[in-house]
């Protein structure tokens, strides 16, 4: 039997103790994601449109469901915490919170005793077996890389191990069904593994990644984990680049800066408004053939992003997303803008609840390794979770498509203006799953 992040049982069903006492060698979780909206060609020319994708695959299990709304709740509680920490608080942020809870996940999978019970309930993850949670990250991304043929959504895992270790066979196992992870043993301290291991990361991003670690990192290493997650995605409506023109955004200390803002207009989900009692306006600009999409969030009147920001759990995010209408006319105005972000989670997980796992005095990764002796010598922990993030915004994609449904009539064509300070988030519209959510303070950092 496996496991219960609630009840902290071990894999016999017996209390998991957590004995092992020594010092140890770290554990290193990295997380590389790129972004982009790009596409081959005019993006005015008469291609035609992808297919839309109208009708999920299938319902959701009842694990998935729960993992799935864990994931949502553990990404945006990520964002917050990195949101307040900003020391320069003109600074963009961009994170992939399935990425995240995936590279822990498969640490999960080695944790026991406490260590297992703080991580799963950090990560929503209470009361699911690892059994149960294997399965459903294994089934959710395998829908999600399908869901839309006109996407390229790819997710990989792969992790090293340093010579010497030994890997439980059962681990092993899990790693290599539930995340399909490539496992290699290697020297940490050969001259050229880090450029061996960013070489892996870049041919994973399509090179827009290609500096994901460094030798200073490996220090004390016993084994390294990285996913990356890769999404390239053709706008549905792409804008025109003759539309495009340099405009004042109005950062949140009041300043300005001249960006390169592109605008359309289509037939587009649109929600918020003064007018309906909402303190923001948020448009849904979908990809490819409709199963994914940018979700824009913009504070109006005297709203600020910091409270949109502060604000937003899950209820928050879900009341958003219900705000959404069926489709109108509609004008929008977004920044083109490239962002990179790179950031050293181990503060904000301690933070949120996993400070046990990167505890060498208390840490329980006994579920990892083979050998007990090897594991009650060097206690592994968590020694750093590091996820480096790339994305770009522009004008390209398909032909527009042609749209007629309308829910609402409106006399003016409403008018979204991302010239200030938003929230966007990445997401799969059937099931909500969000994929990737950031901030822009400065379109022009």
């Amino acid at each position: 039997m496996c496991p219960s992040a609630e009840d902290g049982r071990d894999r016999a069903g017996r209390p998991m103790m957590g004995q092992l006492r020594s010092v140890s060698p770290v554990l290193l979780v990295f997380v590389a994601v790129f972004l982009a909206n790009l596409a081959s060609g005019d993006p005015t020319g008469p291609e035609s449109p992808p297919a839309d994708v109208t009708i999920s695959p299938r319902g959701l299990t009842p694990a998935e469901t729960q993992e799935l709304r864990a994931g949502n709740e553990f990404g945006l509680k990520l964002l917050r915490w990195l949101y307040a920490d900003r020391e320069d608080k003109a600074a963009n942020l961009f994170i992939s919170p399935l990425s995240a809870s995936m590279s822990l996940g498969m640490m999960l999978n080695g944790a026991g005793g406490e260590t297992f019970q703080t991580m799963g309930k950090t990560l929503g993850l209470t009361g699911l077996s690892v059994a149960g949670t294997n399965a459903a990250y294994k089934a959710l991304v395998e829908l999600l890389v399908h869901l839309d043929p006109s996407v390229e959504f790819r997710v990989a895992n792969q992790s090293w191990l340093e010579e010497g270790f030994r890997i439980r066979s059962d681990y092993r196992d899990r790693l290599v069904e539930a995340f399909d992870t490539g496992i290699e043993t290697v020297h940490f301290e050969e001259a050229d593994m880090a450029g061996a291991i960013n070489r892996w990361v870049g041919e994973s991003t399509d090179e827009r990644i290609t500096d994901m670690v460094t030798p200073e990192e490996f220090t004390g290493l016993v084994a390294l984990l990285v996913n990356t997650v890769y999404f390239k995605g053709e706008w549905t409506h792409p804008f025109n680049p003759a539309n495009t023109q340099m405009v004042e955004f109005r950062r949140a200390d009041g300043s300005t800066v001249n960006v390169p803002l592109m605008g359309q207009e289509l037939d587009a989900q649109v929600g918020g408004g003064e007018g309906f009692g909402e303190d923001f306006v948020v448009i849904d600009l979908p990809y490819g053939g409709g199963a994914f999409s940018m979700m824009v969030v913009v504070p109006v009147g005297d709203a600020t992003l910091a409270e949109l920001v502060e604000g937003m759990d899950g209820g928050r995010w879900r009341e958003i997303v219900d705000a959404l209408r069926g489709e109108a006319r509609t004008e929008v105005r977004l920044p083109r803008f490239e962002l990179t972000y790179e950031k050293v989670l181990n503060d904000a997980l301690r933070s949120l609840g996993m400070e046990v796992a990167f505890d060498r005095s208390r840490a329980d990764f006994g579920w990892m390794l083979a050998d007990a002796d090897a594991v009650r010598r060097v206690r592994p922990h968590i020694g750093f979770v590091k996820q480096k993030s790339f994305l770009k915004v522009d004008e390209e994609g398909t032909e527009p498509a042609a749209a007629t449904g309308t829910a609402y009539a409106t006399v003016e064509t409403p008018i979204i203006r991302a010239d200030r300070p938003f929230l966007f988030a990445i997401r799969e519209r059937t099931y909500d799953t969000i994929l990737f959510v950031g901030t822009v303070t400065d379109p022009s950092r």
